[in-house]
């Protein structure tokens, strides 16, 4: 998201990755970043500017259930941005809503 950030960059700082459900992947155009700005109501105020007022989704943490097909519905979410319509991220209410997906009573 910012300009120092390469395809390079990422996958030094990914590092490789040992579970067989987890993907790393770049995305250069910032189209998920841009979909999902939209969807979760980020503005460019609140983020990095994208196209058409819209802000960009990073530094945002989405968690969905078994069986979610929508990339743009979370079931929950947190981020570190200036978004006052979610929480910020907090590890230990992540952790619970995590565990509540988990064991089905989210």
């Amino acid at each position: 998201m910012l300009p120092a950030d390469t395809e390079a960059a990422a996958e030094l700082v990914a590092g490789p990755i040992d579970d067989p459900r987890a993907t790393h992947f770049w995305d250069a155009g910032r189209g998920l970043a841009r979909v999902l700005g939209r969807a979760l109501g980020i503005s460019a105020s609140e983020s990095i500017p994208m196209a058409r007022g819209a802000g960009a989704a990073w530094d945002v943490y989405l968690a969905y259930g078994r069986g979610d097909a929508d990339i743009r519905a979370p079931r929950f979410w947190m981020h570190q941005l200036a978004v006052s319509h979610a929480p910020r991220l907090d590890a230990e209410e992540w952790r619970r809503g995590i565990e509540g997906l988990l064991d089905g009573t989210e």
